[in-house]
């Protein structure tokens, strides 16, 4: 067990040298491949650091990461921040055309990655990388060049030590205008969630944390971070494994995993694929998910399968990181809307209707003011002055992020997430949420997911599987959905397109809905 202080942790370039001077020795992270105690993980991280450095790099410049999720991915990205370099992870799956745009709106003068030299062609084309680099080093060198070794030309740059106000890393999100958004958080914003995350689920040297998101998704913050400042080991959960929940069951019992943290989709297919009742899952203590709604009676399902396991439904914009929770120790009534809670420490929270502060139960757009905001969107200066906006009469938070998220307060003061004020739609002239239809869909017996969109001038939805009874589940939703939100047309499919982090894809599931070809409007 590690003593009760660690050294003092200023940025996230800190984090791996301090756990590695308290114990050197304990398992840190592993993907079930390869494992590392805390003195190797800092050591390979510094390793590699030195190998960026040498290219040249300089404080601020950013370094993307296209990795499959393994034990050399994190380390990639602590060796980046080390060196004082921006992390910009990129999606492994992504298309090239998509990958190679981020690169290039990030500016990337590095690229770590274990592709072949076609892909590297194709993701480097046109871009300012420099320098390709495979981080997977031998003996007591760290990381190998793999294309473009013009960066080496470069004279060694040792730089200065990263500053708790420098940008640690950039997530780039699609965006609802087409060009993606990069999010950028500093080293104090990524600090004040990590701190927050370890004292709300009292993380400590004793837990072993799931690693399910992919680095270029948010949630994966809470394993890079949040668990190495505690000292809890992390499970790297490979994406082969992920693609059958019945292995990754089994993984996470024999790693005796405490906390798990996904998207309710990957909750959910573990309870209903995973075969939990076959393995040991005695370890886990905690189950988060967010990103998404939980129908409450999936949910309730997954709670019954984990006797005595706590959930939370876990909301924050990638702007903000977490900013609320709702904990659950008993599964819920499968009638009812899981919150998203209250604030965490240190964050104040608003809702805005109109520019008025709602008092008391209502609805609006949530405000949010915390040490965990990101400092800008990348290059778009109109749009962090649309989202990030000085209000004096809030409270005593005077800097807030206007989320684009529509939440209601109820009377015993927790929030519910209602929808987007992007999603928000008009049928026939009255306003709709789509998110709010897709979860009173979703909460129907049967409905694996749904997806809704606009059909005309009416709704339609496509839900899984294609062999539901639509009529009876039209019939279901009239009795909790005003006349006007109510799909005119459902269509039933085999499953629904979802982007890397597992979130059903809005834009591409509309591809699905075929053209009217009559007056039915029950089928598809």
């Amino acid at each position: 067990m590690a003593p009760s202080s660690t050294p003092v942790v200023r940025t996230l370039s800190d984090l791996l040298e301090a756990q590695a001077a308290v114990q050197p020795d304990a398992e840190a992270i592993t993907d079930g491949r390869t494992r590392l105690d805390w003195a190797t993980y800092a050591e390979k991280s510094a390793r590699l650091a030195r190998t960026l450095a040498d290219t040249g790099l300089r404080p601020g410049d950013r370094v993307a990461i296209r990795l499959p999720k393994s034990v050399e991915s994190f380390v990639g990205v602590h060796a980046v921040l080390r060196a004082g370099g921006v992390v910009v992870p990129i999606d492994q799956f992504a298309p090239a055309d998509y990958a190679r745009g981020v690169i290039a709106d990030a500016d990337a003068r590095l690229l770590l990655t274990s592709a072949d030299a076609s892909t590297v062609d194709a993701l480097t084309d046109g871009t300012s990388v420099a320098g390709v680099i495979d981080p997977i080093g031998d003996g007591d060198s760290e990381g190998r060049v793999i294309g473009r070794p013009e960066a080496f030309s470069s004279p060694p740059h040792e730089g200065r030590p990263p500053q708790p106000t420098d940008a640690a890393y950039i997530i780039f999100t699609s965006g609802s205008t087409g060009r993606p958004k990069g999010i950028v958080h500093t080293h104090a914003s990524a600090l004040a969630y990590a701190r927050r995350a370890v004292d709300t689920y009292g993380l400590d040297e004793t837990d072993r944390l799931a690693n399910i998101a992919p680095l270029h998704f948010d949630q994966s913050t809470f394993e890079l971070y949040a668990g190495p400042l505690a000292g809890a080991a992390v499970l790297v959960v490979p994406d082969g494994a992920l693609r059958f929940p019945a292995s990754t069951s089994k993984l996470i019992a024999e790693e005796r995993v405490t906390i798990w943290y996904s998207v309710p989709f990957a909750a959910r297919q573990l309870a209903e694929r995973g075969a939990l009742d076959r393995h040991d899952l005695s370890a886990l203590r905690w189950v988060l998910f967010g990103g998404e709604s939980f129908p409450a009676p999936a949910l309730a399902t997954l709670m019954r399968l984990l006797p005595g396991v706590r959930c939370s439904n876990v909301y924050g914009p990638a702007e903000t990181n977490q900013c609320t929770f709702h904990h659950l120790d008993e599964p819920p009534d499968g009638s009812e809307t899981i919150p998203i809670g209250t604030a965490w420490a240190g964050t104040d929270l608003a809702v805005v209707d109109g520019g008025e502060v709602v008092d008391g139960a209502g609805t609006g757009e949530l405000w949010i003011s915390s040490p965990t905001m990101m400092r800008e969107y990348w290059r778009q200066p109109e749009q962090t002055a649309t989202a990030l906006v000085q209000r004096d009469d809030l409270g005593s938070a005077t800097r807030w992020y206007r989320t684009g998220d529509i939440v209601r307060r109820r009377p015993d003061s927790l929030l519910e997430f209602v929808g987007r004020t992007d999603h928000q739609v008009k049928v026939r002239g009255h306003r709709v949420e789509l998110e709010a239809v897709e979860l009173a869909i979703a909460a129907r017996p049967g409905v694996e997911a749904c997806s809704v969109m606009v059909d005309g001038d009416t709704l339609a939805a496509l839900v899984v599987p294609a062999d539901l009874d639509r009529a009876a589940l039209l019939s279901g939703i009239r009795d909790t959905l005003p006349a006007y939100a109510v799909p005119h047309r459902v269509v039933g499919v085999d499953s629904l397109p979802r982007t890397g982090t597992g979130k059903v894809d809005r834009s591409a599931s509309a591809s699905l809905l075929p053209e009217r070809t009559g007056p039915d409007r029950t089928s598809g």
